[in-house]
């Protein structure tokens, strides 16, 4: 791959990027899922709808805010300069994940039964999403010498040199993922078993993969790489959630072993 044009058309002079396009297909490939994984489990498609209005602000809000505070070049005066760049996946789903809060409140549903409908489609938009960084020429990995590896999608060439093909490896992956979560959510009956499995999931493949970035691409605190840290929390806050539904269904299972013996 080399240097590609990121404008895919201009309007009025105004210049329209591959990057939010991609973006955009990804939230609609979502919420379309989405609508048709409520009517599948027989749940009302208004709760779809309502949730994706929700998130999608705060989720965007989440992604801008977290690349101006960690990103090399960005301050927040950058908050609302879009255009410039500086969408991190990680913040979307922290800001995401509030969005569900206040809806979850707003509709004094589970807040787990709102993010299983979700979290079964949102690797999907991931996956998809993780295309712009094509257009962009951005997010690869180390430097790829051997001249047998020197090909997409293994790799990609930026200036003459060849790198590892981040973008493409987190978009197989996470579509393999979404493959799993959505089978998850359709077998189960129980609430928070694909939260769980996407957190777990992701942060694994996150985790794994940030250790590859140049870095000019890891997002860091000071010395503290932020997204390999978070990556990590959302791990263990899918683990989390395993060990919850487990110790909560044994408890159920027990109380309901005692209502019989009475």
């Amino acid at each position: 791959m080399n240097l590609l044009n990121r404008v895919a058309f201009s309007i009025f002079g105004v210049d329209i990027y591959f990057y939010g396009l991609i973006i955009g297909l990804g939230v609609l490939a979502c919420l379309i899922t989405a609508i048709i994984l409520c009517k599948v489990k027989k749940i009302d498609t208004s709760y779809a709808l309502e949730t994706f209005l929700t998130i999608l602000p705060s989720g965007i809000l989440g992604a801008r805010l977290f690349s101006v505070i960690f990103e090399d070049g960005l301050t927040i005066l950058d908050f609302f300069n879009f255009r410039t760049g500086g969408m991190s996946i990680i913040g979307a789903v922290i800001g995401g994940a509030i969005g569900i809060l206040v809806y979850m409140l707003i509709k004094k549903k589970p807040f787990l039964f709102i993010a299983d409908i979700v979290t079964s489609v949102l690797m999907l938009g991931q996956s998809v999403g993780r295309w712009g960084n094509y257009f962009n020429n951005e997010v690869y990995g180390l430097q790829v010498t051997n001249p047998d590896l020197q090909f997409f999608p293994f790799a990609v060439n930026i200036n003459g040199a060849w790198y590892e093909a981040l973008f493409f490896y987190e978009s197989v992956l996470t579509l393999i993922g979404f493959i799993v979560v959505l089978i998850v959510y359709l077998k189960t009956k129980k609430t928070g078993i694909a939260t769980a499995s996407y957190f777990t999931y992701y942060g694994l493949i996150r985790l794994i993969l940030e250790t590859r970035r140049q870095p000019e691409f890891i997002l860091k605190w000071g010395n503290v790489p932020v997204s390999m840290l978070i990556a990590g929390v959302f791990m263990l806050v899918g683990i989390a959630i395993f060990v919850y539904l487990i110790i909560k269904n044994k408890k159920e299972n027990s109380l309901g072993r005692k209502e019989i013996h009475k």
